[in-house]
């Protein structure tokens, strides 16, 4: 399909262009890559978060450290039609309030329901694109209470058992909760911080303050002084 017979970026995905989204993502681009439903985590808090990312900023994060790998300008122009018209979907989703957001979950191979790891670790990618923003989240417990889902997947299989979530693994009863949660919870996040866009909007304000991955050691998001895994990265589900 050439450019001129390329849907508009404002038409929603059907089931097999998410199917090629996913394919481009998974065997496409780099080991390091986004898959779906990472870049799907990404894209909402990126679209919910108190300052406007554009798009464009995010595709090194999407791609991986390999970067674009297109032979051809079809190729690219193919995924960032699929990937911005989803992105759309998704700002048109959190806007309405007649639409209600899923998190885009997907189902490894033999599990009943999805693990939700990767949505959540994509949220928290987009999280840090921007992390000084989002302080005021991290610094108050009520409204950490709004992020809390993504930090408790985010963390549930950490190199170090110190980072991890839980105390002992979550029943599927439990997980399901939590998957429901990351849903809730962004549209929360959406509506708390949008008076903040609109600020930024008439302040004229553009881009997004980058900043590198956090590790466990760094002092944590939220200003408290303590190392990360002292602070926001000890979430524990008991």
């Amino acid at each position: 399909m050439d450019a001129e017979t390329r849907p508009a970026l404002d038409e929603s995905l059907t089931d097999p262009e998410y199917d090629r989204l996913a394919e481009i993502l998974d065997h496409g681009l780099g080991p390091d890559c986004m898959n779906l439903e990472e870049m799907d985590g990404f894209f909402a808090a990126l679209i919910c978060g108190p300052v406007t990312v554009p798009p464009s900023e995010a595709l090194d994060e999407i791609w991986g450290e390999r970067g674009a790998p297109f032979e051809t300008m079809a190729e690219l122009e193919e995924f960032l039609n699929l990937a911005m018209r989803h992105w759309n979907f998704t700002a048109r989703v959190l806007g309405n309030p007649d639409m209600v957001f899923m998190a885009w979950l997907i189902s490894e191979e033999g599990e009943e329901i999805p693990r939700g790891n990767r949505w959540a670790r994509g949220f928290m990618r987009g999280v840090e694109m921007s992390r000084h923003a989002w302080q005021e989240v991290f610094n108050d417990e009520d409204k950490l209470a709004m992020i809390f889902p993504m930090l408790v997947l985010v963390h549930e299989n950490d190199p170090d058992p110190e980072m991890r979530s839980w105390k002992t693994p979550p029943d599927q009863e439990l997980r399901e909760k939590v998957l429901i949660e990351l849903s809730v919870s962004t549209q929360r996040l959406y509506d708390y911080f949008r008076s903040h866009r609109r600020r930024e909007a008439r302040a004229g304000q553009t881009g997004a303050h980058a900043a590198r991955k956090i590790g466990r050691n760094d002092p944590c998001y939220c200003g408290s002084g303590k190392k990360y895994k002292r602070c926001c990265g000890n979430v524990t589900v008991h």
